[in-house]
């Protein structure tokens, strides 16, 4: 959240897309991770309503851990809404809400003081 009120006087939120992008991908990949084997990665996935045989086809294939996390089995397992859940905030959102006024910085000001 630091970050976008940083960044809010930035003219595009492509930046802060590819951010959050890559955000939720490490955050795939550490979920993955935490999970280690097998098949606690197929429960997961399972759990998550990936169909059986894709959700075998993940956990046992050899691929490296950042591959596993742009599978679309993990896209649909942890999606933007488990993202929502978790409580990761999406940097563009904010971005968003900041450019247009719906929130306010954290001191309540309405626009940073200029150094000169």
């Amino acid at each position: 959240m630091g970050w976008t009120g940083y960044f809010r006087y930035i003219r595009s939120g492509h930046a802060l897309e590819q951010l959050d992008q890559w955000l939720r991908r490490k955050v795939r990949v550490i979920k993955l991770k935490q999970l280690k084997r097998n098949y606690t990665i197929y429960k997961f996935l399972r759990s998550r309503g990936v169909a059986e045989q894709s959700a075998w086809a993940l956990a046992l294939s050899g691929k490296g851990w950042w591959r596993k996390s742009g599978c679309p089995q993990t896209h649909q397992a942890m999606s933007r809404k488990w993202f929502e859940e978790q409580g990761l905030v999406s940097l563009k959102v904010r971005w968003r809400q900041l450019q247009d006024g719906i929130v306010r910085n954290r001191l309540g000001a309405e626009q940073a003081c200029r150094v000169v």
